[in-house]
């Protein structure tokens, strides 16, 4: 029995890796409730942005951003011309939640409340920026994004140099 169940859980472990490396892998637009992108420069992030705005611009929901980069952020309605008046940011930055970190500039992150948001219903998106998640914790997210048929993006910030350049105007 044990070796029964060793197997299955090999099994379903391979399944779930092979799941999450085909999102890695997989455009934005082909994807359905959780999406996954790597951001190699700022250019890039801004049309990401840009993107999920113009993707999500519906009438009564919000699109919420999570960590957002704040000069990506203002550069939507400047240079976009994305009507922000729907557009939520928060920052957990420096708040000691829960330890989903990819590096020491990453933010502290409670996937329980990010859960509840999903599962609510209340934005057509939420984008979190630079949060590391495991393979169940992004099962879960991504069940949480069906149910309240919310769009959840992970952006995962590859700019060290250019972040580290500009840390200093962040905050």
């Amino acid at each position: 029995m044990f070796t029964t169940n060793t197997t299955i859980n090999a099994s379903i472990n391979a399944s779930i890796n092979a799941s999450i490396n085909n999102a890695i892998s997989t455009p934005l637009a082909e994807q359905a409730w959780l999406k996954l992108a790597n951001v190699e420069s700022h250019q890039e992030l801004s049309s990401h942005y840009v993107n999920i705005c113009q993707q999500h611009n519906q009438d009564k929901k919000w699109v919420l951003f999570i960590n957002p980069e704040e000069s990506s952020i203002e550069q939507l309605a400047h240079t976009h011309g994305v009507d922000i008046s729907k557009v939520l940011c928060v920052s957990f930055k420096g708040k000691n939640k829960v330890n989903n970190l990819l590096d020491s500039k990453s933010a502290h992150l409670d996937i329980e409340q990010i859960k509840n948001v999903l599962c609510r219903g209340n934005c057509s998106a939420v984008i979190l920026s630079n949060a590391s998640f495991g393979v169940d914790e992004m099962a879960a997210l991504d069940s949480c994004a069906r149910l309240g048929e919310t769009h959840c993006v992970l952006l995962k910030n590859n700019r060290k140099n250019e972040t580290a350049l500009n840390s200093q105007k962040v905050h």
